[in-house]
C-alpha cells in the first residue's frame, strides 16, 4: 500500500532480513518481555549455526505472532546481539557466567528499552511455557465507527505475583498489549487506558457476560458493545472463511522458487504456479504495494495475490509472486531500500522466468499493484523484454501528490470536521514541502518540528495544549521515516516519465472509491503520458464501487478493508484476466 504519513503513534516491532557470522554452534531459543512504555510483548528469539553462518529468527508473539528475520546475529562468549534493519532496532546484551541469560537494551528509533533474553532448553518455545500473564477474562466488541468496524479487546490477566491488571488490544490494527485500568461497580465496567487517553464506561447485562457502553478518546465518542469470553479473540481462522480462499486440490503445478538480484546481492524467494496444460505459457509477475509484503501481500486478513494467482493460473497464466527482499524468505534489507531497488528484484524476476522450460519468454508481463504500479513501469526501463503491463491502482502523479490527495480524501471520507481537515493538510503540506526540499543527507527533525509550532501557534487557544501534544506526538513517531530512504525517494518521484517510456500494452485499472491512489488525480495522468509517449494499445479502466484493493465497498476507508469479505471483486478479476488472455498466447 501506498504509506500514509503521519499516521503512526505507537511504538512497532516489525522487523527483517538475515545472515552475518558469530561463534557458537548449533541452535538456541532466547525467550524474554519487552515492556514498552506500557505495552508488554513477549519475544522469541531463535539462532541458527549454518556452518558458522548465523541467522536469526524473531516473533512478537503479541504481535499477531509474526515469523521476522534478523541481521548481524552475534553470539559468542560473552554477547548476544542483533539487529533489526526494518524496524530500524537493535538488541545488545551481555551473557551471564553460565551463558543462559542475556541481559541488555533494545534499542528503536531513539529509546532504549532494558530487555533480558533467557535461553531455553531447545524443546519448550513461549507458546508452551506459562508466560508472565495469564489469561483471566476477555472482553471484545466491534467499534461503531460508521462503516468502520474495527475489533477492540480488553484482557483481564493474572500476573505472576497473583495480582490482577488489564491489557488492552485494538485487533485489527495490531496494537496490542496497552496497560489499562479497570473496575467493576455496580452495574457499571470502566476501562481506562492512560498511554493512548482511552476510557471506556458500560452498563453490564444483567448476567454480568455482556455491557453496552461508550467509547471515549481524543474528544470523539462511539458506541462499543463488548461480550466477555474465556479466550483472547483470535483472528487466525479468518482467512480460513475467506469466501475466495484458494481450496485444492488444485488444477495447476506450484513450485517454490528463488532467483538472484545480482546488482543487489539480493535472493528472491516465491511461488510459481504454472497450469498443467502442455506448452510454453504466458506469465505475469506480482509486484506488491509498499512497506514489507510477503509474497500473498498478505494484509487485513486477506492475501490478494494469492486470489489473483489462483484465478490467473486457472485461466492459463501461470503467475509468479514473490516475497519483498528482507521478508519472508527473502533475503537483503528492506529498510534502506527505495522504489528503484525494488525495481531491480523484479527486473530479476523477470531474467529468471525467460529460462525456465515452462515459460514463454516472448510472453512476460508485469503486474503491480499501488507502489508496484510505480515499479512496473520503472523496469520497462531497464529491460526491452516485457510483454504487457497491468497497473493495479497505480499513481500518475509524484509522491507529495499523493501524500496530500490521499491525506484529505481519507479525512473526508472519515466525517473529519473542515476546521480539523484544514489543520491536517497544513501539517502535510508543510512537512511534505520541508522533504522534497531537503538534501540528500539533510536531516529534516529541526525544520519539520519549526513548522509544526508554527501550526500549532495558530491554533485556536482552546484546542492549542491538546491539539499541539497530538501533533508532536505523530511528528516525534513519523521523524525517523521522513528521514529515511524511501520516503525521500517517493514523494520527489515522478512516475511520468517511466510512464511515457513503456511500449508494450497496458491495462491501468482502479476503483472509484479508492481513497489511497484517487482516480480523478491520477488515471487522467497515465493517460496522458502514455499517450505522449506514443503508446495507442493501452487501456484505462474505473471499476466503479471498488476500493484500494478492489473490493466491492461503501466508503473506500482503510478501516472497512478487512470488515469486506471478499478478497477481489469478481468484475476487476475478469476484466484482468480477459485483458492479459487477451494479448498473450501459449507456444
Amino acid at each position: 500500500m501506498i504509506r500514509m504519513l503521519l499516521m503512526s503513534l505507537c511504538l512497532s516491532i516489525t522487523i527483517s532480513p538475515p545472515l552475518v557470522s558469530g561463534q557458537e554452534n548449533g541452535s538456541s531459543t532466547w525467550m524474554g518481555a519487552l515492556d514498552a512504555g506500557g505495552m508488554k510483548l513477549r519475544l522469541e528469539v531463535n539462532i541458527t549455526d549454518s556452518d558458522g553462518i548465523l541467522s536469526g529468527e524473531m516473533r512478537s508473539l503479541d504481535q499477531n505472532n509474526a515469523k521476522l528475520k534478523t541481521t548481524d546475529v552475534v553470539l559468542n562468549e560473552d554477547t548476544l546481539s542483533f539487529s533489526l534493519p526494518q524496524a530500524g532496532a537493535k538488541f545488545s546484551g551481555k551473557l551471564s557466567k553460565d551463558r543462559s541469560v542475556a541481559e541488555g537494551v533494545f534499542s528503536q528509533s531513539g529509546a532504549e528499552l532494558p530487555l533480558t533474553l533467557t535461553k531455553s532448553d531447545g524443546k519448550a518455545t513461549m507458546l508452551d511455557v506459562t508466560p508472565a500473564e495469564t489469561l483471566k477474562e476477555a472482553w471484545v466488541g466491534e467499534l461503531q465507527q460508521g462503516l468502520m468496524k474495527p475489533v477492540m479487546q480488553f484482557r483481564i490477566v493474572t500476573l505472576e505475583s497473583g495480582e490482577t491488571a488489564a491489557r488492552f488490544d485494538s485487533v485489527t490494527e495490531g496494537r496490542t498489549g496497552f496497560a489499562a485500568n479497570w473496575s467493576i461497580k455496580g452495574d457499571t465496567i470502566e476501562f481506562h487506558v492512560p498511554k493512548i487517553e482511552l476510557k471506556y464506561v458500560g452498563k453490564l447485562s444483567e448476567a454480568g457476560d455482556a455491557a453496552e457502553g461508550t467509547w471515549s478518546q481524543g474528544g470523539r465518542e462511539f458506541p462499543l458493545s463488548l461480550k466477555r469470553q474465556s479466550t483472547e479473540y483470535s483472528s487466525e481462522n479468518v482467512w480460513e472463511n475467506r469466501p475466495q480462499r484458494p481450496v485444492g486440490p488444485f488444477p495447476y503445478d506450484a513450485e517454490e522458487v528463488e532467483f538472484e538480484n545480482t546488482i543487489d546481492d539480493v535472493t528472491l524467494a516465491g511461488t510459481l504456479t504454472i497450469p498443467k496444460k502442455q506448452g510454453r505459457h504466458p506469465v505475469v509477475v506480482l509486484i506488491s504495494g509498499s512497506g514489507p509484503q510477503d509474497r500473498d501481500e498478505s494484509l487485513m486478513e486477506h492475501k490478494p495475490f494469492l486470489v489473483l494467482a489462483d484465478y490467473l493460473t486457472r485461466r492459463g497464466i501461470a503467475v509468479l509472486r514473490y516475497d519483498d527482499r528482507g521478508f519472508g524468505k527473502s533475503t537483503g534489507r528492506f529498510s534502506t531500500a527505495t522504489t528503484e531497488d525494488f525495481a531491480r528484484d523484479a527486473a530479476a524476476a523477470v531474467e529468471f522466468l525467460k529460462t525456465h522450460d515452462r515459460i514463454n519468454a516472448a510472453n512476460i508481463g508485469l503486474a503491480g499493484h499501488s507502489e508496484g504500479g510505480l515499479i512496473a513501469p520503472m523496469v520497462c526501463g531497464l529491460r526491452d523484454d516485457v510483454a504487457f503491463v497491468v497497473l493495479l491502482a497505480a499513481t500518475g502523479v509524484d509522491g507529495a501528490e499523493i501524500s496530500k490527495s490521499q491525506s484529505e480524501a481519507m479525512l473526508r471520507a472519515a466525517g473529519t470536521a473542515e476546521s480539523e481537515i484544514e489543520i491536517a493538510m497544513s501539517v502535510n503540506r508543510s512537512v511534505v514541502d520541508i522533504v522534497v526540499s531537503a538534501e540528500a543527507d539533510e536531516d529534516v527533525s529541526d525544520k519539520v518540528a519549526e513548522a509544526v509550532e508554527v501550526i500549532i501557534e495558530k491554533l485556536p487557544e482552546a484546542d492549542r495544549e491538546e491539539g499541539g501534544k497530538n501533533l508532536r506526538a505523530a511528528i516525534r513517531n513519523e521523524i525517523k521515516r521522513l528521514n529515511g530512504n524511501w520516503m525521500r525517494f517517493f514523494l520527489k518521484y515522478d512516475p511520468r516519465p517511466a510512464l511515457a517510456n513503456i511500449k508494450c500494452p497496458v491495462l491501468a485499472i482502479i476503483g472509484s472509491k479508492d481513497l489511497q491512489v484517487v482516480p480523478d488525480l491520477n488515471m487522467p495522468e497515465i493517460r496522458k503520458a502514455l499517450t505522449d509517449g506514443g503508446n495507442k494499445n493501452f487501456e484505462i479502466v474505473v471499476m466503479d464501487g471498488l476500493n484500494h484493493l478492489f473490493q466491492k465497498c461503501e466508503t473506500g476507508e482503510m478501516g472497512e478493508y478487512i470488515t469486506i469479505q471478499e478478497t477481489w471483486n469478481p468484475e476487476a478479476l475478469e476484466k484482468i484476466g480477459d485483458w492479459i488472455v487477451g494479448c498473450t498466447s501459449v507456444e
